[in-house]
């Protein structure tokens, strides 16, 4: 959704993710891909190419976090 725009105004577009846990892995789910860094940063360069004022800003644990992940090294275990 656009806001309010005039001529001084410009748009901001703010991406966010929050608390990875060492998950950077694509996963297939009913034929398709989904999550990933890779997938992700895609994303974000696929929205700077369309949008002019882009922040992504990053929360939470990227490497660690849960006792299962800090464990395996950052490996994904299901």
């Amino acid at each position: 959704m656009r806001g309010y725009q005039n001529e001084e105004s410009e748009n901001l577009t703010l991406l966010h993710s929050n608390d990875h846990h060492g998950d950077f892995l694509a996963e297939k789910v009913d034929d398709k891909l989904i999550g990933g860094v890779s997938r992700l940063s895609g994303y974000i360069n696929k929205v700077r190419n369309e949008e002019k004022n882009v922040i992504y800003s990053i929360s939470g644990d990227m490497f660690r976090g849960s006792l299962i992940d800090s464990e395996f090294q950052g490996l994904s275990r299901r």
